[in-house]
């Protein structure tokens, strides 16, 4: 779950979030730990409340809308550069988030191209 990542980009308490989706603080804390996990009702309310997917929320997607459950690095931990990289997109506003993913997608299938003539 990426309850915590979300929270503290944003810069609020676990009481804030709690307060929001209304829930009480020790549960978003639980969830954060792993300890316990939220309920389907809550897992909504927080996708609503971080603008986010449910399945983002989850992990099983990443900022792409790309699913990555079940993928070989999708257990890998982020560097330092790629989480200041998810940072700075996440700080953008939606229409050059846009522009990103289409540069993205453009220079993915470049990469392909260039991988098959090898």
């Amino acid at each position: 779950m990426r309850i915590k990542e979300l929270r503290l980009e944003r810069n609020l308490t676990q009481s804030e979030v709690a307060k929001a989706i209304g829930t009480s603080q020790r549960n978003i804390g639980r969830w954060e730990n792993g300890e316990n996990t939220p309920a389907a009702i809550y897992v909504k309310a927080l996708a609503e409340f971080f603008c986010v997917s449910a399945d983002y929320l989850l992990g099983l997607e990443d900022d792409f809308g790309v699913r990555v459950a079940g993928t070989d690095n999708s257990d890998t931990p982020a560097t330092a550069e790629e989480r200041k990289l998810l940072a700075d997109y996440r700080a953008l506003p939606e229409e050059l988030r846009a522009l990103i993913r289409e540069q993205m997608a453009l220079f993915t299938k470049a990469e392909g191209i260039f991988t098959e003539k090898k």
